[in-house]
């Protein structure tokens, strides 16, 4: 008996976690030194008090209350808060047990742990996820976890309103889905690189939105390296870069128009008096019998040239006055085409058409559309010169039109296509790049665009972009 009571005090007295006993008026009757340090009370304190004084709520709990608590059977793992000597609140984790005496419970007694670091950790840990969600809900960023096999185990909301894509199609997918299918075999091969050496990765990636657009995303992933040194996911964030690029792009391409501007006004006036005065010679001579008519016709033809390339210069030196107004397509295309119809058959080239029903309008300057049209279309005739299709297609969108003009030309090899639109550039054995240049800036002037695809052996594709005019509101004058 002696050995059992020495077990028990030494359990209770020496259990890290705090042991109090009290009996059915809630009275203290005994407390170890974890329960005196728990509470900041010393045990001849606690043995002059009841339960309910260091209970840091006792609202609602009357004397039937109490006595209800007090009589409970076994009560596990309960959450309580308790006043310390110095006015702090310590919450705990409690388990009750009640002592019987024939048959009925004369007392009972607590053990109780210490969780205020615990509960504190766990709010922040709440909060920070609070703050992730938030952020991650209200960024437009792209944020995903994407696990070493390359599975996209999260994405951020913003994935749908960026992609197209909602979070169900990308969860469990592999992150290729957001990458364009020519830039896969690279962005694996950056993804294995990032995951052997431990260091962050730092790209750019296209992705083709299910729109038909062309985004491109800086792309920023970092490993989640734990202790012992093996990666337990990665974290990416792509960021939507597209409208930057092209502002980057446009702001170079202003700069260098104004560089051109400069220099085509100052060539344009160098050059178009003396052509005034070679035509008046050429004239006179045209008078002379004596005069060679095959080297004056050749002169002629030169000059006339000459003149075309100054006409396309002086576009780029200054300024056009634009008087837009809502224009039908078809017909600015029909008559661009019978215009060079008869030029067409000359080089046994078939302008074939494949247009809708009913065309938009588009809000444009007449004639500096249709110089872009013959521009293309000429181009196109030229990279045939044994013949062949000129195939002209019309698709409308809900907020623009697209011209596509293809040929069955030899194409252009893909290195050489960014340089097109550069000045003195052509593909052309006498071309000088003005013509391309000029129309890519009448078509950004009129708000569309000019894409140029080709391949090899096959031909060349030039899709022009050109809004749609809004429908015109009718005014009535008294």
């Amino acid at each position: 008996m002696d050995t059992q009571i020495q077990l028990y005090t030494s359990l209770f007295h020496n259990n890290p976690d705090a042991v109090f006993m009290f009996d059915m008026q809630g009275r203290f009757t005994g407390v170890n030194a974890a329960g005196e340090a728990l509470v900041g009370f010393t045990s001849q304190e606690l043995l002059r008090m009841q339960i309910w004084e260091i209970l840091a709520s006792t609202e609602g709990l009357d004397s039937k209350k109490q006595q209800q608590i007090l009589s409970t059977g076994i009560r596990k793992n309960k959450h309580y808060q308790l006043l310390h000597k110095n006015g702090q609140v310590v919450d705990i984790i409690a388990s009750s047990f009640p002592i019987f005496q024939n048959g009925e419970i004369i007392s009972r007694y607590s053990i109780a742990r210490n969780i205020t670091q615990q509960k504190k950790m766990e709010e922040v840990l709440h909060q920070m996820q609070e703050n992730f969600r938030l952020i991650s809900e209200n960024i437009m960023d792209l944020i995903f976890i994407v696990n070493v096999d390359g599975m996209i185990t999260y994405a951020s909301p913003s994935v749908q309103a960026v992609t197209g894509l909602t979070i169900d199609q990308v969860i469990n997918q592999h992150f290729s889905i957001l990458i364009h299918p020519e830039q896969v075999t690279n962005a694996k091969s950056d993804f294995a690189q990032m995951l052997k050496q431990k260091t962050t990765l730092d790209a750019e990636y296209h992705y083709l939105h299910p729109d038909g657009r062309m985004l491109l995303f800086d792309v920023k992933g970092t490993p989640d390296v734990c202790s012992n040194g093996h990666i337990l996911s990665t974290v990416f964030v792509a960021r939507d870069i597209t409208e930057r690029r092209q502002s980057e792009e446009l702001l170079r391409y202003s700069d260098k128009l104004s560089v051109l501007g400069e220099l085509a006004a100052g060539i344009a006036h160098e050059i178009r008096n003396p052509l005034t005065a070679l035509k008046g010679f050429i004239q006179l001579m045209e008078g002379d019998e004596f005069a060679n008519q095959q080297y004056l016709q050749i002169m002629r033809s030169e000059i006339d040239r000459i003149t075309s390339i100054t006409s396309e210069l002086l576009i780029m030196a200054k300024p056009q006055t634009l008087r837009f107004a809502p224009n039908g397509l078809l017909p600015l295309l029909s008559s661009v085409i019978k215009l060079l119809e008869p030029q067409a058959l000359l080089k046994n080239v078939s302008i074939l058409t494949d247009f809708p029903q009913v065309t938009s309008l588009i809000l444009c300057e007449e004639y500096q559309i249709k110089q872009v049209f013959i521009n293309i279309i000429k181009n196109g005739m030229e990279a045939m010169p044994l013949g062949g299709n000129l195939t002209i297609r019309v698709v409308e969108r809900p907020s623009d039109v697209i011209i596509r003009i293809s040929d069955q030309g030899q194409g252009i090899p893909a290195e050489l296509l960014p340089r097109l639109g550069e000045l003195f550039y052509s593909t052309k054995e006498t071309g000088t790049g003005l013509g391309l240049m000029v129309s890519t800036k009448i078509i950004r002037d009129h708000g569309g665009t000019i894409n140029i695809a080709s391949d090899v052996g096959k031909g060349t594709t030039v899709s022009i972009s050109i809004p749609k005019a809004l429908k015109p509101t009718v005014s009535f004058n008294d």
